[in-house]
């Protein structure tokens, strides 16, 4: 059995459920990156086999499609302007037909292309029957809300019936056809933008059901997600958000874990942080003042616990500083191998 996707297919209705305004909430205060890294090029008869990475990995199909099998999910068929979202960790079969094929290993079929990214080919020569181009995406600790590691499986939304993914689509497409100061940084921004479009379509859609909305469709645990967001400051603890869900505290803990991918306390911790990283953005609060806002007793404190999630000190962040502490290897290798370095696997290797 194949899945199609369909242009057009899970449009979001005026009157939305109370999971779908908490999701809403949720996307709002998503915090993600999306580092461009290769273009992907194949031709009929040929599959282009690669491992997963340590990161959740995108897809942007430019041209053709993209026929994608992941082991242990349905064979994926996604047209030109889709967009395909494949969790970590997950070897993949890319190519530009069903059925068997040559398979070419992604690690001996890159080369570093003048637009910083890698290019992997698998074609006769020639442009290739589908064409994507592939990111990473990074999110900072306090800036996925569940909503990322919910998703277990790879997603394929078909996205050109929105004017603004068919001009992003153009526009990756000019950048990778004519690469030009900026390019990968323009990329990413582009691939951004998609992915939000992506996760707003795929939570919404009422016909397709993830861990993540089944549960929030108990409007108990809702409530303690909204009372969350709104007062992110207030003297919260699992026993008080179970008893605004009306809930026993370890039913509470147990279905919020289930659902989030993380306990209540690290649900709170995170958006205490997202939103004292807002006002460290936004506003000339002294750092002390703001600490005391979310619920620190003390600036050195909140300072620690910043720099253990954003990876700088709370100072550092307000002057636009970033981080010092080593990214993920699979994105180092992808950085290092972007700037001409000799190893060219991108993380991709043989099944």
């Amino acid at each position: 059995m194949v899945r199609r996707l369909q242009a057009g297919a899970g449009r979001i209705s005026h009157g939305c459920s109370m999971e779908q305004q908490i999701v809403d909430r949720l996307l709002t205060t998503l915090d993600v990156a999306v580092e461009a890294f290769a273009r992907c090029r194949i031709d009929r008869g040929f599959k282009l086999m690669a491992r997963g990475t340590a990161e959740i990995e995108v897809h942007y199909v430019l041209s053709g499609t993209l026929h994608l099998d992941v082991p242990g999910n349905e064979p994926m068929v996604c047209e030109t302007g889709s967009i395909v979202l494949v969790p970590p960790h997950l070897r993949q079969s890319m190519g530009a037909d069903g059925g068997a094929g040559t398979e070419m290993l992604a690690i001996d079929n890159c080369t570093p292309a003048p637009n910083g990214l890698m290019e992997f080919v698998a074609t006769n020569g020639g442009p290739g029957d589908v064409q994507f181009v592939c990111g990473l995406i990074s999110a900072n600790i306090s800036g996925s809300f569940g909503l990322l590691d919910t998703v277990r499986r790879p997603i394929c939304e078909k996205l050109d019936d929105l004017p603004m993914i068919r001009l992003s689509f153009e526009m990756m497409q000019a950048e990778v056809q004519r690469p030009g100061l900026g390019s990968r940084a323009l990329t990413g921004a582009l691939m951004k933008t998609c992915v939000l479009a992506l996760l707003r379509r795929h939570f919404g859609r009422s016909d397709h059901e993830t861990s993540l909305l089944s549960t929030l469709r108990d409007p108990r645990l809702g409530k303690a997600v909204a009372a969350v967001l709104d007062k992110p400051a207030a003297r919260h603890s699992v026993a008080a958000l179970a008893s605004i869900a009306g809930m026993s505290r370890s039913a509470f803990a147990r279905e919020f874990s289930q659902a989030f991918a993380m306990s209540p306390m690290a649900f709170v911790a995170r958006t205490r942080l997202h939103h004292a990283a807002g006002l460290l953005q936004s506003t000339n609060m002294p750092v002390k003042v703001i600490a005391a806002s979310i619920g620190f007793s003390s600036r050195s404190h909140f300072s620690r616990v910043f720099r253990d999630a954003y990876g700088t000190d709370p100072s550092a962040y307000r002057r636009g500083e970033s981080g010092a502490e080593p990214a993920d290897d699979a994105l180092v290798s992808a950085r290092a191998r972007s700037n001409g370095h000799a190893n060219h696997d991108m993380g991709y290797a043989a099944a």
